[in-house]
């Protein structure tokens, strides 16, 4: 609890020193793994996070959390193939898994692949149709993919949908849509 405490008020220093004791009493806290390779990816510390969200998962292999996080440090870190299969594992394991088929819809947008990531972006909108990140992501898939028209729609229903969190993305979000418009009067 204590780490959890340090790691909230972005202390990462006394984060690490409570989750290196936890897991000195309990190598096997596959929780522990997992938390302490949020904390490293906060930091941008790629490998140690992968390491970490690896150990979690070798310690619980269905704690479906860790992949998801092991598969955003992996796209992070540039290692989009991995993320895609760490994604897929997830999409497998729990088909109505909504963050972890947007996620993999974003690695496969990163790698190219267009087309499957805006099928499964649109398979996770099935599910939750107010998931926000899900409406955001479509519409940068659309608005890369030149359907401007979809992409402003995605944006207004991201609009829609999110919540005080999202408050200084929206105002981009807002200022793109515009910009979007102003390209289709032309």
């Amino acid at each position: 609890k204590l780490a959890l405490y340090y790691q909230r008020n972005a202390d990462f220093e006394n984060a690490l020193v409570q989750y290196r004791a936890v897991l000195e009493v309990n190598e096997l806290n596959a929780e522990a793994h997992n938390n302490l390779g949020l904390l490293y990816l906060d930091k941008t510390l790629y490998d140690e996070a992968i390491r970490e969200f690896q150990r979690a998962t070798f310690i619980d292999p269905k704690y479906s959390k860790a992949h998801n996080n092991l598969g955003v440090a992996l796209l992070r870190s540039g290692k989009t193939d991995a993320a895609v299969a760490e994604f897929r594992w997830i999409a497998a394991q729990d088909s109505r898994n909504v963050e972890g088929l947007s996620n993999l819809a974003l690695s496969l947008k990163t790698s190219g692949r267009l087309e499957e990531a805006r099928e499964v972006m649109q398979r996770a909108l099935s599910l939750n149709a107010k998931y926000a990140p899900a409406h955001y992501n479509l519409a940068l898939i659309y608005e890369e993919s030149g359907d401007l028209v979809r992409a402003i729609q995605h944006y207004e229903s991201f609009l829609a949908v999110t919540g005080a969190e999202n408050a200084t993305l929206s105002g981009d979000v807002r200022a793109r849509m515009q910009v979007l418009r102003d390209k289709l009067i032309r």
